[in-house]
């Protein structure tokens, strides 16, 4: 149990006297029934008597249950300094409801991020919550719209509003739904329903296995806010614990070596995400000062400043704050940095190809937008983290080669004493390459980029300086060509041991696949 206690001065004390015990109160842990709620306790005072009450808003965190928890990667505070202004896609290819200017594909399905995967997104962003079977689905309003055929008048139509948490998966992908703008205004904008990708409702694990692992995911959970007024959002039904647990296993299985980031509008689920997990970051939504949103009770929703403070304190990777506050006061983009937080904005003000400028010119690590496929300036239209994969992959390839070409052995720690045991000191090796590479981990240059099997041991490798400047350009002739034969026979290529990268070895490579014919890449 807890105990409050509860001390005054006296208005007679004198100087130094200590504040006298007037009572106490306890809380009992069988009172905190849900995840989060309101709970008023007595004040009893030490005579046994009661003389108040105490109410407080409590938020109770249980970590997974059943979950086998590996504590071998982390990502919760890992952002990359070259990860700067990253186009992401909102709702995949943009909001496709509003009056003007909308997405002509519908929001929050698989075709709408595979549009914007292929139009150069780094990450698209879409919304999750749970169906009444406990299912998490892409959808970014709590309610749709179901048509109702009227007995007498055939051809008019009423329009239903029900709350998403309400139906049943089979029930979302059966009946005959509209989004809240079709139903209100009863004019059905798309007729796809033979069409499985642009269908809506796709469950989180079907986005998770369809997009390519390069296309980074901004996962929003969607959960009901408290408005200044009192009301709120939506009544849910939902225990807090049960629905993110419910979300991070599906991520946790099915993620895989994608960038994912999670964020919500809610500062207590920002928490929550954060301890019951490890490997993903968080960041806070938050609307801040703005004309355009009704303004939310928590005051920790209100300001940029005050999503900073609890972004600190619940030690989180950063906040997403409203475009509209940082074009009001752009200061504030230095202000979250120099608090060493990561900044994302979103907005309708984003959907302007001058504003996204501005905004990446300011130093925001990302923008989220619609019509990606229209607003998105890059001259290469490909993922930040594909181009990091493929750079990573021609290091290595480089380094093998140069091994290869190099009279003098590597020497090799088998010692894993020190964090340095699990990377490469490329930097040394900046004269037998062109290409050149942050220290990236041996995992990395696994399973990810040549193969399925690590192609090093894990133990230090440090790779000999001697080749001199003709032998390096050779060598990097030799490593383009050699990628794009192997690409051309669909093949991947590994080393079967460390010591196939000896300087001097002349083993080749082993070539997987039937057609031996790419082994005249070597």
């Amino acid at each position: 149990a807890y105990l409050v206690d509860y001390y005054v001065y006296s208005s007679r004390c004198f100087p130094g006297e200590p504040p006298s015990h007037i009572g106490f109160s306890y809380i009992l842990p069988s009172t905190l029934q849900s995840s989060v709620g309101l709970l008023t306790v007595p004040i009893t005072s030490t005579k046994h008597r009661p003389i108040g009450q105490l109410t407080v808003e409590y938020v109770v965190i249980k970590s997974i249950p059943d979950y086998p928890w590996d504590m071998s990667i982390s990502y919760a505070k890992h952002w990359e300094q070259r990860w700067s202004g990253l186009d992401v896609g909102h709702r995949g290819l943009g909001t496709s409801f509003q009056t003007e200017n909308c997405a002509n594909v519908r929001e929050n399905t698989i075709a709408s991020l595979k549009t914007a995967s292929y139009h150069g997104a780094d990450m698209v962003e879409f919304d999750v919550q749970l169906s009444k079977d406990h299912i998490p689905v892409i959808y970014h309003d709590f309610y749709v719209s179901i048509s109702l055929k009227r007995k007498k008048q055939i051809e008019a139509m009423d329009m239903l509003e029900i709350p998403v948490k309400d139906l049943t998966l089979e029930q979302l992908h059966l009946l005959k739904v509209y989004h809240v703008a079709e139903g209100r205004e009863k004019n059905p904008k798309f007729f796809d329903e033979d069409l499985e990708d642009h269908q809506p409702f796709p469950t989180l694990q079907t986005v998770l296995q369809e997009l390519e692992q390069h296309v980074g995911c901004n996962i929003e959970i969607k959960w009901t806010m408290q408005l200044k007024d009192g009301t709120f959002e939506l009544n849910h039904p939902f225990d807090l614990n049960l629905y993110l647990d419910i979300i991070l296993k599906v991520v946790l299985e099915y993620g895989g070596d994608r960038k994912i980031v999670f964020s919500s509008f809610n500062p207590d689920i920002c928490a929550m995400i954060r301890l019951k997990q490890n490997k993903y970051p968080v960041v806070f939504l938050t609307q801040g000062i703005t004309s355009k949103y009704p303004t939310y009770h928590d005051p920790r929703c209100q300001t940029v400043p005050m999503a900073v403070r609890h972004a600190l304190a619940a030690d989180i990777l950063g906040i997403n704050v409203h475009t509209e506050d940082i074009l009001r006061d752009p200061s504030q983009v230095k202000f979250v940095k120099d608090a060493g937080l990561i900044i994302f904005c979103w907005g309708d003000d984003n959907n302007d190809k001058d504003t996204i400028q501005h905004l990446k010119k300011l130093g925001l690590h990302a923008v989220i937008y619609d019509k990606i496929d229209e607003y998105n300036a890059k001259e290469v239209k490909e993922s930040i983290f594909l181009v990091d994969a493929r750079e990573n992959q021609k290091a290595l390839i480089a380094l093998a080669q140069c091994n290869q070409n190099c009279p003098s052995q590597p020497q090799i720690n088998n010692s894993l004493n020190t964090e340095k045991d699990y990377y490469m000191d490329i930097d040394n090796s900046q004269n037998m390459i062109t290409t050149t590479s942050t220290a990236t981990s041996l995992a990395s240059f696994g399973k990810n980029n040549l193969g399925d099997d690590n192609i090093y041991p894990m133990s230090t490798v440090k790779l000999p300086s001697t080749c001199d400047h003709q032998e390096s350009k050779e060598i990097s002739e030799m490593t383009k060509d050699f990628s794009v034969c192997a690409q051309s026979f669909g093949h991947s290529v590994k080393a079967k041991s460390i010591s196939d990268l000896v300087c001097g070895q002349t083993t080749l490579p082993e070539i997987y696949g039937e057609d031996e014919s790419a082994k005249d890449c070597l």
